[in-house]
């Protein structure tokens, strides 16, 4: 309940400090009822970029977002993201509990968001994919959806007032990137796969 009421309120804020656009929200809704694992990888610019996919994906069971620890520091906002299904992330601790949540939550069809750049980014270019997000998939027979998140400033990076859009692409599925038969040749293909698919969706959507 709370985390419904936090949706809604985040969602009118934000459209009042932003120009919120969206795009491929059927390729996300499908994931609502067809029972899938999947796997929300969207590129990374600034710390409330969860937010924005959050508000984009509207309805449904809460995402686990997998989040640097850095943001829970501050109470309030540490309260605001857990409310929105973060869960924090201590780099380089080897916390296998917060592994274990994910891919419970991933295989009960909650669905987990997870950066595969690991780290944010520069606005205009994306940083190397990790492997995380493909292990995880790996592990939960998961798809994966791309979502690029797009801030039209001149840097490319998060400003107060400009305009934000999300588009969701086209999921890449465990039967495409067999990512489930345990080869770390497979993983390669797969970010080779997102690679392009995040370069396809800026290309599709500045058309």
């Amino acid at each position: 309940m709370i985390y419904v009421i936090v949706v809604a309120v985040v969602s009118v804020l934000f459209r009042v400090l932003f120009r919120f656009e969206y795009y491929g929200k059927d390729i996300i809704d499908s994931y609502k009822t067809n029972g899938r694992p999947y796997i929300v990888c969207p590129n990374h610019v600034s710390a409330v970029d969860p937010v924005f996919v959050v508000i984009a994906r509207g309805s449904g069971r809460k995402l686990t977002v997998m989040a640097k620890e850095e943001i829970f520091r501050i109470k309030i906002l540490g309260w605001f993201f857990r409310q929105l299904g973060a869960i924090p992330v201590a780099r380089g601790t080897g916390d296998k509990s917060v592994l274990d949540k994910t891919i419970e939550d991933i295989k009960s069809g909650a669905g987990a968001l997870i950066f595969p750049e690991g780290t944010r980014g520069n606005g205009n270019e994306m940083g190397k994919l990790k492997s995380g997000a493909f292990a995880i998939a790996a592990q939960t027979g998961a798809d994966i959806i791309p979502v690029r998140i797009i801030y039209h400033t001149k840097d490319g990076n998060m400003k107060l007032f400009c305009k934000v859009t999300v588009v969701f692409g086209k999921p890449l599925t465990i039967e495409e990137t067999q990512l489930d038969n345990g080869q770390r040749q497979q993983i390669r293909l797969a970010k080779a796969m997102m690679e392009e698919s995040y370069a396809y969706m800026l290309e599709e959507y500045n058309r």
